[in-house]
Formats: structure tokens, sequence, C-alpha cells
């Protein structure tokens, strides 16, 4: 049996060339429903857009600094219609110019006179990603300059190529100048007073560190009323330890068997004043007692390396007796424990010299360019950072944690916008130390007055 060729002709011949051109059911079907689908998107966009007004085009809910007033995208953004007499504006455009934070802000340009170029406030402070806080500045914001770092003339005085926190950022500053730990005249040993059972003025007494160091922001340099305010820096500096809160109660200053009231914490010439003062008020008041002494004299012991002062004919050589043996007390006992040297030749007020007693220089905030919470740390224990703390005999010894210390839980491994990850990874982001706009509170105000008129009536 043979087969039948076909030439394509011959089947060409047998498709009709007009079905296009007709309109069948399932064709028409088609073209009704995209017809459909197209008028009902349009509708639904025109609808929503005027009952929601441009927040139909935003792309997620305000920060908690800009909510109040997130329905208002024109103050920010720049439409991309704008409004006339009888239209509404219509769109946003993605980008917010500098000039429209300015508005409100007064912010200071990022080292102008050192930086190649100051980025736009947009591409650190990113909005419509929650209710965060908008400080939160994302690394990215801070790497795009100094992951490599240049300036436009002379030396840096910084890390020119910082990654992050847990791989590449140096060792802190404190600890990197150790050549000025010599420039601080306390002798101080934190070793000793943290033993167990130290004599107190009341008994046994076993110190922590919470005893003499407290938290506080008031009076710290570098500590503004912005830095107050957030509620990271709530409690952020260690307040200056106080002899009056701290040291007294253990090391008075008592200088007479026979005035009860202790030589103030203050200049030495101040404190001769005061010694001479109630001295001279205690023989005035008591002449009795100052004259059974001089028949009785002497009664007081003479000092080491010090021979016996001659006996007092009258009050006023009885007065000044007195002084000179409280002074000795004072500048070698009390005063030289912590100051100068406690020596016979250390001098006194009757050679005309006053006792060289040099004031403590060690900073109150060691973070000169960043901010550090103590407040945000309180659930760990003081030593597990300081641990140097527990056996440092100088009061010349920097005592401040190193990064490698801080690495342990701030390891990169966690960040506001990231996914949950189990306890021990704090967050390591820039803007948890440092502040760009400065410490200074006018580097980064809001103009009172245009915020009054942006809020709602």
């Amino acid at each position: 049996m043979s087969i039948r060729q076909r030439t394509t002709k011959l089947i060409a011949r047998r498709h009709d060339l007009n079905y296009f051109k007709r309109m069948s059911p399932l064709r028409a079907w088609q073209w009704w429903l995209a017809a459909v689908a197209l008028v009902t998107a349009v509708l639904w966009f025109s609808g929503n857009s005027f009952v929601h007004g441009n927040a139909a085009f935003s792309a997620g809910p305000m920060s908690s600094s800009h909510a109040v007033f997130g329905q208002r995208c024109e103050l920010c953004h720049v439409p991309v219609l704008r409004s006339t007499s009888w239209t509404p504006s219509f769109g946003m455009r993605r980008h917010v110019p500098d000039s429209a934070c300015l508005s409100c802000h007064i912010a200071a340009p990022h080292h102008p006179q050192e930086t190649v170029r100051t980025p736009m406030c947009s591409s650190c402070h990113t909005e419509h990603t929650g209710a965060m806080h908008l400080a939160a500045v994302a690394d990215s914001g801070c790497t795009q300059c100094h992951a490599q770092l240049s300036r436009r003339a002379g030396i840096l005085q910084v890390a020119a190529s910082i990654h992050s926190f847990a791989k590449d950022h140096p060792e802190f500053r404190a600890l990197r100048s150790v050549e000025e730990q010599e420039a601080f005249p306390l002798k101080f040993s934190h070793a000793e007073h943290m033993q167990k059972n130290l004599s107190g003025l009341h008994g046994k007494v076993t110190l922590q560190c919470g005893s003499c160091h407290a938290p506080t922001l008031e009076g710290i340099s570098g500590y503004t009323t912005r830095a107050r305010e957030h509620p990271v820096r709530q409690g952020a500096a260690m307040a200056p330890v106080s002899f009056e809160k701290s040291c007294r109660s253990c090391h008075t200053l008592e200088f007479d068997a026979h005035i009860s009231a202790e030589a103030p914490h203050a200049d030495v010439a101040v404190v001769r004043d005061f010694v001479t003062q109630q001295i001279g008020d205690f023989a005035k008041a008591h002449p009795e007692v100052v004259a059974d002494e001089i028949r009785r004299w002497p009664t007081l012991a003479p000092l080491p390396e010090r021979v016996a002062e001659p006996a007092p004919r009258t009050q006023q050589e009885w007065v000044a007796n007195r002084i000179v043996y409280a002074e000795r007390i004072l500048w070698r006992e009390k005063c030289g424990l912590c100051h100068g040297e406690r020596s016979a030749e250390f001098p006194v007020s009757t050679t005309g010299r006053f006792p060289a007693i040099g004031a403590p220089k060690q900073p109150h905030a060691w973070f000169a360019s960043a901010v550090f919470s103590h407040g945000a740390h309180q659930a760990v224990a003081c030593e597990e950072c300081h641990t140097k703390a527990l056996t440092s005999s100088r009061g010349t010894d920097v005592l401040m944690p190193s990064i490698a210390t801080c690495r342990r839980c701030h390891d990169g491994a966690s960040s506001p916008q990231g996914p949950a990850v189990k306890s021990g990874h704090a967050e390591s982001g820039c803007f948890l130390c440092h502040v760009y706009h400065g410490a200074d509170v006018a580097d980064l105000s809001t103009a009172r007055h245009k915020l009054d008129e942006l809020l709602p009536r």
C-alpha cells in the first residue's frame, strides 16, 4: 500500500487564515476580563488615593520621631505632580532632599574641613522601616565613608578602614594612650578596698563597686540634654567619686581631740583657715581647759621623728602649738594617704609653705568621641568587664575594659532589623557608641517654632 504524499502547501490549505480576524466566545471573555481588571485597578487606585491621600504611596510606617506628622508626606517628599488651584498633589519622589531635613533640624556638617564629601541625610537615616528610633543608623550609613576613609589634606586622626565593630575596629583610645597614666597623682589601691571585712568607722565593712561608683549624666562633659533624653543613654557615665559620699565614712579628717568637727576636703589654704578658726574658737570658749593643759604640759605625744614642742606659756602659744600639731596630722597622716608622701619631711604651714597636694586628673568620661551606657549594662557585674580592678594597686592604672571584652557580647551576630538570635549576642551597630552630629545639643536641635507649625491643632 502506497503512502499518500502531502506537501506543505496542501497542509496549509486546511487552516482557516481568517481565524484571528473573527472573535470567538473564549477570546471575547478574555478581552472583557482584561478590560474589567484594568478599570477596577484604576478605580481602586484612584479611590484609595482620594481617601488616603499620599499615604497610599508610603513604603511603611514612620519612625517614632516623625510619627506626629506622618500623614503630611509633602513636608519631606517632593510631589511628582504638584498641586494646582483645582488639582491636588499626586505621588511622591523617593529621595528626600537635605533641605527638607534642615527646615526643622540644625545639623552641622560632619567634619566639613576634612571630609571629601558629606552624604545626604536620607542615605543614613532611612525612614518608613517601622517605629524605630531614627538615630539607629545602619552600619552601611557609616561604612559608606569609613570603610575606605579619605580626607582633603593632612593626616587622619582616626582609623582609615573600619567595616564593623566586631572585625576591624581599633582598640579604645584610652588603652592606646597609656603614656598619659603618670599624669594621675592620686594614690589609690582598688585591690585593698575590695578585700572583705575592712575596718570602717562603724565596724567591719565589705565594699562593692557600687559603694563608690554610681551612674549619672549630670555634670559630665560631653553628655548633653539630647543624650540624657535618649533612652539608651540613661545612666550612661559614672559620676566622679566624691570624698564626702564615698571616703569620709571610713577616712575621717579629725585633727584635734577637743574638736568634733572634721576638716573639709578642700584646698589646703581653706583647710588651714578652718583649723585655725576651730582651735581659736575652742580656746576662747574653754579657757579653763587651756590653762589646765598649760600647767600639765606636755600632754601631746610628739609625732615620729619630731621632738616635743616647748611648753606654751600663754593661750596664744597654746593655740599656735595645737595648730602646728593638727596640721601635721592632716598633711602627713590624712592628706598624705592619697596625695603626696607620708613622711616627716612633708612641708607644713609653720615653714611658710603648704603641702604640694595635686588634684587627681583622671578624666570623668574616658570616651571623648563616643558614648557608653552603664545603665544599659546593669545586668552585668562590674568585675566582669573591669577585671583589672580586683588586682590594681596604683591610682595610675587605667582600668578600662579592652575591646576584646566588649566583643564577647557585641560580636556582630545581632541587629535591630535582623532575625532573633540566641541570648548573648548584643547589637554592635556604630550608632550605639558614636554620635554623627557631635555631642553639643546645638548641633542637632529642633526649631521649636517650626515644629509648632507642623503639629496638628
